[in-house]
């Protein structure tokens, strides 16, 4: 054999070699397969499942509420209607009664005390005529009936309605009268002096001024002032309703009222 088929055959030898050399190489590779990561499979989602893509990011999800029920209407207990209690009605000026007026008529004055009793303390006495407010009673004992009367003076107290003759409080005011207290400015007075008597209108308080005029018995006059103290006695400014007169006149000298008001 020559040179130049033994080279050919040298080459054919290394080139069988290279062959099976890259055969056995590739031979792992053929049989696992490429390396290359396979992707990830994306699951649908079940139609029964709901996903967040249904509720627009950001927003509350909705919750559905059962309604409330109404509670049951309480059922009505029926109130009994009171008892009507009837009051008997007193006709006016027929029996005292509280909240009324009334007028003293004992005719030398009427007693009042702290307490509806004889034993209670004397506090002062009504005068004769005057008009008063029946405030309690009444209240029986010491074989009397009491009331508590207000004369609109500053004076309170229990009195006995009467002995049994005679009528002390009475509840029948009848026309205006003079009434036995100390007249106050505003009060209408009348004249009381004895059968016989003149009272004297002086230009001020005072048995020393200036007389303005005499006046009988049941001459009546508006208090304008007073009263005022001079020589022993309580003075009053009087007007006439004509104003014919006008002065200074004493209410009384103790035993006898001179200027009565008209209650």
């Amino acid at each position: 054999m020559n040179s130049s088929n033994r080279a050919s055959h040298a080459t054919q030898r290394r080139l069988g070699a290279l062959l099976a050399v890259s055969l056995i190489w590739l031979a792992p590779t053929i049989a696992c397969g490429s390396f290359a990561p396979r992707p990830t499979p994306t699951p649908t989602p079940s139609p029964e499942i709901s996903t967040a893509a249904t509720q627009p990011a950001g927003s509350e999800p909705q919750v559905e509420t059962m309604p409330t029920p109404l509670p049951a209407a309480p059922t009505e207990t029926p109130t009994p209607e009171p008892t009507a209690t009837l009051t008997p009605t007193v006709a006016p000026g027929t029996a005292l009664a509280v909240g009324a007026q009334a007028r003293v008529t004992a005719p030398a004055g009427l007693n009042y005390r702290d307490l509806p009793s004889t034993n209670a303390n004397l506090l002062g006495q009504f005068g004769t005529g005057i008009l008063v407010t029946v405030l309690d009673g009444p209240v029986t004992a010491d074989n009397f009936t009491w009331w508590q009367i207000d004369d609109g003076q500053g004076n309170v107290g229990w009195a006995a309605q009467g002995d049994g003759e005679t009528e002390w409080i009475s509840p029948r005011l009848g026309d205006p009268q003079p009434a036995n207290r100390p007249p106050q400015v505003g009060d209408r007075v009348r004249v009381t002096m004895p059968a016989g008597g003149q009272l004297s209108v002086r230009n001020q308080p005072g048995t020393n001024a200036a007389v303005v005029a005499r006046v009988n018995p049941g001459q009546e006059f508006t208090v304008l002032a007073g009263p005022q103290q001079a020589s022993g006695f309580s003075w009053y400014q009087v007007r006439s309703d004509d104003g014919s007169i006008e002065g200074w006149a004493a209410d009384g000298d103790g035993s006898d009222r001179w200027l009565s008001p008209l209650e």
